[in-house]
């Protein structure tokens, strides 16, 4: 094909823009919920007229791509349906507008919105907490729920007689119920009455969620993309086929945000709890595991990770000696499920980078592999051996180098404080490693427990994390399956 001058092409804003109402504000503007929430609101609009208009609050990132664009972006699907190839450019124009988190004024604005009836957001599992540091709710807030309970209080001012469904994607266990209760918390904190507290529990609906869809983000050589396109766009963002949205709701929320009806995997149910418990504790927990493995093996992305035999086996016997017998559901579901993640994991259309599922590691290791961990030692009466590999793996990552390369970790400041406090402080010899690990395990701020009351943990954990030290990762993995055997 001859190559076209991408700087002849226009933008995508050159593009026909339809206006809808905005009956849905979004807390977040990252690749997931583009390429999940707001392409699924497109499809329904498009097949069911539904006529929905999101704002989106921008809540951490100063890139103003999206607001350039004037909203629209494309979602590029990629991968396999029924053993077919597929890749499929799908232009999403559904954001009509974007809100800084950061101008409080413009915000509340948001709620005396009348067509308002749906809010959404993710932002992640370190997203849903309060913070007595927001001390006003006259004063910008910094967390989402402090934001969120603002909007909803200047709400409860302007229409105290309608209804909201509050529909949020983080992916903790009552994501619905922890974030009423953080409001509810900020309602007190900030002594904002009875008749506030009324209508949190009459006007609005807090919905339990499970989301799941792999999205990695921006595609790689872009201006090959765009020229596929016919136009430049500089806020694609690619997934997977596969989607699957769980979500508890009222009535009233399923028929003013009817996407099931629109041939997505969209379900309405009274107990999510069999979704999540898949999701969550065989994808998530999996991503978890093989992150820090993965990336300290010098390999970048999940299909990488998947395509080296060595680290695939120890992912396969993670699962089946100490993930999957511990979840209560119908074997043959649980064996589906399992089969159907592996083989998204190998999608070679989707570059899922092993550094950013790295990002807050140690909250999503609390949701994703804790559980596990202590449903196997509540059987066994013993520290599982996989899963303590994977914590070694995990502190060893948070120790911050890699071949004398600082490693660009986010998390929070005090878990990437205390390690690496732990670290500047550790000797090197095997007794020393000893006492790393008794002393990692015991702080309750990366596990929410002391881990060191898992019978032999520590001491797994130790001799794992010197063998990484010693002899790298991929060594230590033969070691580790020698032993196994």
């Amino acid at each position: 094909m001859k190559s076209l001058n991408i700087t002849t092409l226009g933008p995508i804003t050159y593009l026909s823009r339809k206006t809808y109402p905005v009956k849905v504000l979004q807390f977040g503007s990252g690749n997931f919920l583009r390429a999940f929430a707001d392409w699924m609101i497109q499809k329904a609009n498009d097949q069911l007229g539904l006529n929905i208009g999101v704002a989106v609050v921008q809540s951490v990132s100063r890139d103003d791509t999206l607001q350039r664009q004037h909203g629209k972006y494309t979602v590029l699907i990629r991968g396999l349906v029924e053993n077919k190839t597929i890749s499929n450019a799908e232009p999403v124009d559904v954001i009509q507008r974007i809100v800084s988190a950061r101008n409080y004024n413009t915000l509340l604005k948001e709620a005396e919105n009348p067509d308002l009836e749906i809010i959404l957001s993710n932002t992640t599992e370190t997203g849903i907490v309060f913070n007595a540091n927001d001390s006003s709710v006259n004063q910008p807030a910094e967390t989402f729920p402090g934001r969120l309970t603002q909007v909803l209080f200047h709400r409860s001012k302007n229409y105290p007689n309608e209804k909201l469904g509050i529909i949020p994607c983080e992916l903790i266990e009552n994501n619905g119920g922890v974030l009423k209760s953080c409001i509810r918390q900020y309602a007190s904190h900030w002594q904002l009455g009875e008749e506030f507290d009324d209508y949190i529990n009459q006007q609005l609906y807090f919905c339990n969620t499970l989301v799941d869809r792999i999205s990695p983000g921006y595609p790689e050589k872009p201006e090959q993309v765009w020229e596929e396109l016919g136009y430049r766009d500089e806020a694609m963002v690619v997934c997977e086929p596969y989607h699957l949205w769980a979500i508890e709701a009222h009535p009233w929320v399923q028929e003013k945000f009817p996407l099931n009806k629109a041939g997505l995997q969209v379900i309405y149910t009274d107990n999510i709890v069999p979704y999540r418990l898949l999701k969550v504790r065989i994808l998530n927990g999996m991503h978890t595991v093989m992150a820090p493995i993965g990336f300290l093996a010098g390999l970048s992305t999940v299909r990488e990770t998947m395509t080296t035999s060595i680290i695939a086996s120890f992912i396969h016997q993670t699962l089946d000696f100490e993930v999957l017998p511990f979840i209560n559901l119908d074997s043959a579901t649980v064996q589906a499920y399992k089969d159907d993640v592996l083989n998204r994991f190998l999608n070679p259309a989707i570059k899922h980078q092993l550094l950013d599922i790295t990002l807050y590691s140690f909250s999503k290791f609390r949701v994703r592999l804790l559980p596990s961990l202590q449903l196997y030692y509540q059987k066994n009466e013993r520290a599982p051996q996989h899963l303590a590999f994977a914590i070694a793996a995990l502190l060893f990552l948070y120790r911050g180098y890699k071949a004398g390369k600082k490693i660009a970790l986010k998390d929070e400041p005090a878990v990437l404080d205390c390690l690496q406090n732990h670290w500047a402080n550790a000797s090197f010899a095997a007794t020393g490693f000893t006492e790393l690990t008794k002393k990692c395990l015991a702080e309750k701020i990366l596990w929410g427990c002391d881990l060191n009351t898992f019978y032999q943990l520590q001491e797994y954990v130790s001799r794992y994390l010197y063998a990484i030290d010693q002899h790298g990762i991929i060594l230590a993995l033969q070691e580790f399956n020698e032993e196994f055997r």
